[in-house]
């Protein structure tokens, strides 16, 4: 036996036959333990994240295995509409080949191939981490089944008027010309202008200025508000302005959206270009004019020397032309946040456009009451506040986007634009026969469904919902949800809401909500800093138990992980120990194989390293139905390095090294129990 632990020479054979031993499937049993993997997208690698989330489901899932549960981890991937559609798009640019010219279904055929041949990376790189999942069983949100029951839960939704379409402000990316979600936006901090214009008040030599950060959207505006309580501004209240250069006659109203202490306190309100500005144009019954295109470019609603102009070169015009004609005020620097593609890397734009929307709020009923009765709870239960404060405020979802690779919509149109919601095309067919009386052809909605609807389903459909109920009996709900704080809005609370809509159960008896890793310093890992530690890196130098065990002893509730090399490279020692540890056992000749048994012992180092080992087992089993997995490794740890390797061990030498057989067999007995 080597003096090294040497992983390079040990992982790939122990998880090789594991894997060949199909020891991640589920043994029979009448207590059951489930989980479900967060799926990673499919265009991903391995990330700190994936490391932490996954050693802690792996670590839950071997402890419930080994003490006689019937388990299932699911796994599986997430097609990730937008990043996998935007890869292969640039892969087909680089051949010279256009998405357009070839067409919505050889496209398909395309991401597919894609699909085919790198979308297990990361499933091979979760196995290098050491995953126990049931492998056989892996899941992609873009399988038959998967899709089947999109497809399903999409029309039942729309016959209970859940789902509805409807023409409402998104966040819309210019270059990929597709709305996209909250989480997809990234508000980046940046250094700014905020400028000050003058609006002339008609029949008057008065003027009324206004403070904003784009100026391009006054080719929009439909009033200025001001605030109610705004001594200042009382007797504006209700005059009629003239929108510099547009010439539009708008009115000042009040609204209590506009701040005394923002700006000039008087705002420019352009309901289709503002999410906050178009609940004004809402309660006041203001006209919409929407004046950009798809691509961020002024359209027709605007003076005609404008439209065509690219937004940001419309600004440049507009703020000259307002400089020319006296209606500039000044410019002031200042800090704001803008929200960014994360994917596009270009500005997003609040844009008025027809979209599918969920009714979140009618779905958040049950799905808030799972919470409060304590069916499913947060670990730590902080969480729930943040779940409750964004469920009590929930705004319809927005579920289409204008992309062909995803779930495509299951709405046809008939010739005079009516909608007919179906399973599939032959059924809208016979809907749209009976509305009107004759065979018409119909067409179907381009657009496919957000990522977040289909795993959404993701705790049942992987299970075989709707259609095989074996797994969905056995596992569902599933035991606890391992997951991070970002998406507790984005995918857990759907889930909940899909879970308690379908199957009327909560999908998850516990919810443990971790930390992110960050580096040593405390900093948030970025490409930009520098500062990415890279698992498979550490995995390679240290071994993938060494990280594991490092992300374990650190996941302390509410804290972040501050992960550093040399914290590695130290749990790696300890693995070095466990090593030698067992050298020392086989070098001695000790029995492994009679090990269920407790023995009956007369040997006093025997009696207190077996006294030792109950009471460490009672508070590592404690910590991990607690959630407290840095406290589970550190009794651990303390065990297995002081008690039992630097104390037990060394004075059982005595006996071990003596001439007394009876004591060296009991000596023998209590070592292999105790390892």
């Amino acid at each position: 036996m080597s003096d090294k632990y040497i992983h390079s020479n040990v992982e790939d054979k122990i998880y090789s036959y594991w894997e060949k031993n199909k020891l991640f499937k589920p043994q029979k049993n009448s207590k059951k333990f489930s989980v479900v993997i967060p799926p990673p997208n499919v265009t991903g690698s391995l990330h700190m994240g994936h490391a932490l989330n996954n050693s802690i489901q792996d670590m839950l899932v071997r402890y419930y295995r080994m003490n006689n549960y019937e388990t299932l981890w699911q796994p599986g991937t997430d097609h990730a509409g937008i990043a996998t559609q935007a890869l292969v798009e640039r892969k087909l640019e680089n051949e010279n080949l256009d998405k357009n010219t070839l067409g919505r279904e050889k496209f398909i055929e395309k991401v597919w191939d894609w699909k085919n041949q790198y979308g297990d990376i990361i499933i091979n790189q979760l196995k290098k981490l050491g995953c126990s999942c049931d492998w056989s069983r892996n899941a992609f949100t873009m399988d038959e089944n998967l899709s089947k029951s999109v497809i399903k839960v999409f029309v039942e939704l729309h016959k209970k008027k859940l789902i509805y379409k409807a023409e409402k402000l998104v966040n819309w990316d210019t270059v990929l010309k597709t709305a996209i979600s909250d989480l997809e936006v990234d508000q980046r901090e940046m250094n700014s202008k905020i400028y000050y214009i003058r609006y002339p008040i008609d029949k008057s030599s008065e003027f009324i200025t206004i403070a904003t950060t784009r100026p391009e959207t006054m080719l929009g505006d439909t009033a200025i508000a001001v605030n109610p309580k705004d001594k200042k501004y009382k007797s504006f209240v209700g005059k009629i302005v003239t929108i510099p250069i547009v010439g539009r006659k708008i009115k000042i109203i009040k609204d209590n959206y506009a701040d005394p202490e923002q700006g000039t306190g008087a705002l420019k309100i352009t309901p289709a270009h503002d999410f906050n500005d178009y609940d004004v144009g809402q309660r006041n019954k203001l006209e919409i004019i929407n004046v950009f295109t798809e691509e961020g470019k002024i359209n027709e609603n605007a003076p005609r020397d404008y439209v065509g102009l690219d937004r940001f070169d419309a600004r440049k015009k507009i703020l000259n032309e307002l400089k020319e004609k006296d209606y500039f005020v000044k410019e002031e620097n200042i800090k704001n946040k803008v929200p960014y593609g994360d994917r596009s890397n270009s500005v997003i734009e609040p844009f008025l456009t027809e979209q599918w929307f969920v009714d979140a709020k009618k779905l958040a009923v049950k799905a808030k009451k799972i919470v409060k009765t304590k069916k499913t709870n947060f670990f730590p239960n902080n969480w729930s506040k943040t779940y409750f404060q964004w469920m009590n405020n929930i705004e319809p979802w927005c579920v289409s986007r204008q992309l062909w690779w995803g779930h495509q919509i299951p709405a046809w149109y008939g010739p005079d634009n009516k909608i007919f919601v179906a399973l599939n095309e032959k059924e809208a067919s016979k809907q749209a026969k009976k509305h009107y009386k004759k065979d018409v052809k119909l067409v179907r909605d381009p657009d496919v469904l957000d990522t977040w609807f289909s795993s959404g389903l993701w705790p049942f459909a992987t299970l075989g919902w709707p259609d095989k109920k074996d797994f969905v009996k056995k596992f569902y709900p599933t035991t606890v949800l391992v997951t991070g704080f970002d998406i507790i809005f984005f995918w857990v609370a759907r889930m909940i809401m899909f879970g308690m809509e379908f199957l009327n159960k909560e999908p998850f008896k516990d919810i443990y909500v971790h930390a992110l890793v960050r580096d040593e310093k405390g900093q948030k890992m970025s490409k930009s800093k520098g500062n990415v530690i890279d698992p498979l890196d550490l995995i390679e130098k240290y071994s993938a138990d060494a990280l594991r065990f490092t992300l374990l002893s650190m996941a302390s509730p509410g804290t972040d992980v501050k992960l550093s090399e040399d914290r590695v490279k130290g749990y790696r020692n300890f693995l070095n120990k466990l090593w030698n540890a067992n050298n020392f056992l086989i070098t001695n000749n000790c029995d492994f194989n009679k090990t269920d048994k407790v023995p009956k012992t007369t040997l006093n180092i025997n009696r207190w390293i077996y006294s030792e080992l109950i009471e460490i087992k009672d508070k590592i089993q404690k910590n991990i139905k607690d959630y407290r997995f840095d406290e589970a490794a550190k009794n651990a740890y303390q065990f297995v390095w002081h008690s039992y390797c630097d104390w037990y061990i060394e004075l059982s030498k005595t006996i071990l090294y003596s001439e007394n057989e009876k004591s060296k067999k009991r000596g023998k007995r209590g070592i292999s129990l105790c390892f």
